[in-house]
C-alpha cells in the first residue's frame, strides 16, 4: 500500500524546523524544474508553503519510500479555492513511476480537491507522460500558453483556463 501524507499533518505536531526540514525535502525532488519555471523556488517557498501552513487553500501531499523514510520519492502541491482547483506541482521520481504511486498521489490529490477535471498545466514535452491519466480521466485541452513560464516551451492547459492579472482586477 502507497501511503500519500499530507504536510498539513505535521503543522504544529512538530517543530517549526522539523516542518521546515520536511518541506525542504519535499521541494528538492523538484527544485531541478527550476530550468522550465525560473520562479518555482521562490513560487514555493514565499507562497505554496506559507499558505499550505495558514490556510485551508493550499496543501502539499508527499510520499516517502517505504524503505528509507528520509527519501520523498513524489509530491503534489495544490490549491482549492472558490475559483480554482488545481495541481499547481505533480511529480514522482523517475525510478517509482509506473508502480502506482503517479496513479495514488494524484487521486489523493483530487480527492482533495473534490474532483477529478482539476486544473492542471503540462508542459507540452511532458504531454506523454500524463496521457493515461488524461485518458482516464478525460481531461479536457482549454488552451495552450506560450512564453508563460520562460521562451522555450508551451503549456498546455487541462480542465480551465489560467487566471490573467487583468481578469483578477476586473
Amino acid at each position: 500500500m502507497i501511503n500519500i501524507e499530507s504536510l498539513k499533518d505535521y503543522i504544529g505536531n512538530i517543530s517549526e524546523g522539523e516542518l521546515m526540514i520536511l518541506a525542504t525535502k519535499i521541494y528538492m525532488i523538484t527544485d531541478f524544474i527550476c530550468k522550465d519555471y525560473p520562479n518555482y523556488k521562490d513560487w514555493y517557498f514565499n507562497k505554496q508553503l506559507p499558505q499550505t501552513i495558514n490556510s485551508n487553500n493550499r496543501n502539499i501531499l508527499f510520499v516517502r519510500n517505504p524503505l528509507n523514510q528520509d527519501e520523498i520519492i513524489a509530491m503534489s502541491s495544490l490549491k482549492n479555492t472558490k475559483n480554482e482547483k488545481k495541481i499547481c506541482t505533480l511529480f514522482v521520481l523517475d525510478k517509482y513511476r509506473n508502480s502506482k504511486v503517479g496513479k495514488s498521489i494524484l487521486e489523493e490529490s483530487m480527492k482533495w480537491l473534490g474532483t477529478t477535471k482539476p486544473f492542471i498545466t503540462i508542459p507540452d514535452y511532458k504531454l506523454e507522460m500524463f496521457k493515461f491519466f488524461i485518458n482516464k480521466y478525460d481531461w479536457r485541452l482549454f488552451e495552450i500558453v506560450s512564453g508563460l513560464y520562460n521562451d522555450k516551451r508551451k503549456e498546455l492547459c487541462f480542465n480551465g483556463r489560467l487566471i490573467k492579472d487583468k481578469d483578477i482586477k476586473k
